[in-house]
């Protein structure tokens, strides 16, 4: 049978004499040399003394991980084969190559062990499709055709790109301590490698660290650690700053994704954004997208229209069109920016608007509860979510308590099980929702796993928004900060490091 011919591509790869290495990944990994075992299918002589026990992987590994030098342009074609599915990504070993790729092309050394293989297979295969399509499931072919690339073409995301991968699995599949170390000793090699990187000629090298500074920040967000995020905050302000402000970016993209960090971490902190000036939009109906829709921003569509396949209760759908025109009235009557000429003016909004989210809390509370279970339907589910939000957002306002203080760990818990139960590809029909319920869950969350997986998902939800409709999400991040504003008295902390 005639083999088939396929177009020869842009950047063809040298032939080379095959050089396997029959060494287990943990010898290869420590520059051992492996004693293979007596006893079929048993660990090596190396790996039968470790402790803390190690799995002994023997594969038949291509030697040339190290010893050849394939010019660059071979990298990146290696990135675009795996993009285009022309070599199966069903297994980690496909990656392999691809970090042989990157050694030897001098762009950032990464070890060519089986964890790293495996876990920059995660992130193109599990973090990249749940920033673009919010469940992992129908990605679309944009963020691999654009994200992935730039991440393998930076002298230091490659990296970054697999501490990402790390950080995410650990927040669904809790690792062991040896993994808590080499996650703290990776992110501190990486930090590291950031300083020394800018202080080159930074006008070549702003991009690179602007990039790295961002995922950084980001994954601090997601860990709890609030003294390294604003530290980190800081430091991109600095060097944006430097760099003659965040419009001499040149990079939409990455534009979008500081905007979008900086109004987020503001949200989950209650706190005033470190490199945004704050400027309250005013909401305007035609902006929202369709299924977009959350009480953060007007729109002509009622929410009995939003949710009527998961068949709402009308009146609940009601007082959400009330909570959005609760919101509409914080931030659109200049209650923001007091008058000190008028504090009868300033006192009278204040108790008109305490008066409406009192309304709102009596009535939602007059609401029947469902009581749920592992089995309850999407429709029992939706109602209790949004009925507690609903009830937690109206007490915060009408006692001008921080939502940090208002929302529980208890209800925190409960409102995250049943989103979960609710299922990613059920919010994909109302991401505004989603955006909505998760931005009033953060404030307050700890580190624990439960604040670690509602500060991703929280992420996860803006981003995948942002990059639907950029001007939107912007405008219901503000909308939230106008809110919270609102309930401290007109005064967000600068940021400090105090939880």
């Amino acid at each position: 049978m005639e083999r088939p011919i396929h177009a020869r591509p842009e950047f063809p790869l040298r032939s080379q004499p095959e050089i396997l290495s029959r060494s287990c990944t943990e010898c290869r990994r420590r520059k051992q040399k492996c004693k293979p075992s007596l006893i079929p299918d048993g660990p090596c002589a190396n790996c039968a003394k470790r402790y803390p026990p190690v799995v002994c992987v023997k594969s038949q590994l291509d030697g040339r991980l190290k010893s050849n030098r394939r010019p660059y342009k071979d990298v990146r074609y290696q990135v675009q084969v795996a993009i285009n599915n022309e070599q199966p990504l069903g297994s980690p070993r496909t990656f392999f190559g691809l970090i042989a790729g990157i050694n030897t092309a001098g762009i950032s050394p990464i070890d060519p062990n089986a964890q790293n293989a495996q876990l920059l297979y995660y992130y193109v295969q599990r973090v990249i499709p749940l920033i673009a399509s919010l469940d992992g499931k129908d990605s679309p072919p944009e963020p691999n055709d654009s994200l992935l690339p730039c991440v393998i073409n930076s002298p230091l995301l490659p990296k970054i790109a697999i501490l990402e991968a790390a950080i995410v699995r650990e927040l669904f599949q809790p690792c062991d301590l040896a993994e808590n170390r080499r996650l703290i000793l990776l992110k501190g090699e990486i930090i590291a490698r950031i300083n020394k990187f800018i202080t080159k000629d930074f006008s070549k090298t702003y991009r690179e660290a602007i990039q790295s500074v961002l995922h950084i920040a980001l994954l601090e967000y997601y860990w709890g650690e609030r003294a390294s995020v604003v530290a980190h905050m800081n430091g991109l302000k600095s060097m944006i700053k430097l760099r003659g402000g965040i419009e001499s970016l040149e990079s939409e993209l990455f534009t979008k994704l500081i905007t979008l960090l900086d109004l987020q971490i503001a949200c989950g902190y209650e706190k005033v954004p470190s490199i945004l000036t704050f400027d309250l939009p005013v909401m305007a109906a035609s902006q929202c997208p369709q299924t977009f829709e959350n009480p953060f921003h007007e729109s002509a569509t009622p929410f009995s229209t939003v949710l009527e396949q998961f068949y709402i209760l009308y009146e609940l759908a009601t007082i959400l069109d009330d909570v959005r025109l609760l919101t509409s009235s914080i931030t659109s009557i200049g209650t923001i920016k007091y008058d000190l000429d008028d504090p009868l003016s300033q006192e009278q909004n204040t108790i008109t608007i305490t008066d409406h989210a009192f309304r709102i809390l009596h009535a939602t509370r007059c609401l029947p509860t469902t009581p749920l279970t592992p089995s309850s339907p999407p429709a029992d589910l939706i109602h209790e979510i949004l009925r507690t939000t609903i009830i937690i957002y109206t007490t915060a306002i009408s006692s001008r308590l921080p939502l940090s203080i208002v929302y529980t760990p208890a209800l925190r818990r409960e409102v995250y099980h049943s989103a979960m139960g609710f299922q990613l590809s059920n919010w994909k029909h109302i991401p505004g929702l989603q955006l909505w319920v998760l931005l009033l869950a953060c404030p307050g969350s700890g580190k624990d796993p439960l604040g670690r997986l509602l500060r991703s998902h929280k992420s996860l939800a803006t981003i995948y928004t942002g990059l639907k409709d950029f001007e939107f999400t912007v405008s219901c991040l503000r909308s939230f900060l106008g809110v919270q504003r609102w309930i401290s008295g007109g005064i967000l902390n600068e940021g400090s490091v105090e939880n």
